[in-house]
């Protein structure tokens, strides 16, 4: 998220990092064109995951659109709706645009990231039934009540995944 410097992207996976993470809204979009550069001639090693914060389906699919162009690969491995506070923000709106890029193979995994409002979000990512992967921030600080959110977000996932 925060370098912009190619070789250290290149770098972690000759160390063998296999997951990079970035956002269409990362350094303005330059993130992106910065991951998908330095790892181009990787990309059947690699997992990549990026991120859309746009509000409707219309300008998320467009925000795909752009990421993978930037990218330089045509498809991505989760692509996450960015950084929902409420369970009013997982929109059916914004799910069906998930769906509608898993079935145009533009996505693998459809995901939510997240940095606060754990407690809401992740209950309604699971009822959804259509989010594959939750992001969440996760540190000391943060008490015992997200642990039962982790618990009931891997329930889930056994359920769809045994």
């Amino acid at each position: 998220m925060i370098t912009s410097d190619a070789s250290v992207i290149a770098r972690a996976a000759d160390a063998g990092i296999n997951y990079f993470d970035t956002a269409r809204g990362y350094q303005s979009g330059n993130n992106e064109r910065m991951v998908g550069a330095a790892l181009k001639s990787r990309r059947q090693q690699v997992h990549i995951s990026t991120k859309t914060g746009a509000p409707d389906k219309a300008g998320a699919l467009a925000h795909l659109d752009t990421s993978l162009k930037e990218l330089g690969t045509d498809y991505v491995d989760v692509w996450y709706l960015h950084g929902k506070q409420t369970a009013a923000q997982l929109t059916d709106d914004l799910l069906e645009a998930q769906q509608i890029a898993k079935k145009a193979g533009k996505i693998r995994f459809a995901g939510v990231s997240m940095h606060s409002g754990h407690a809401e979000v992740i209950p309604a990512a699971i009822q959804s039934g259509k989010i594959d992967v939750v992001l969440i921030s996760y540190n000391f600080t943060m008490g015992s009540g997200v642990d039962e959110m982790i618990v009931k977000a891997k329930a889930a996932a056994s359920a769809w995944w045994p």
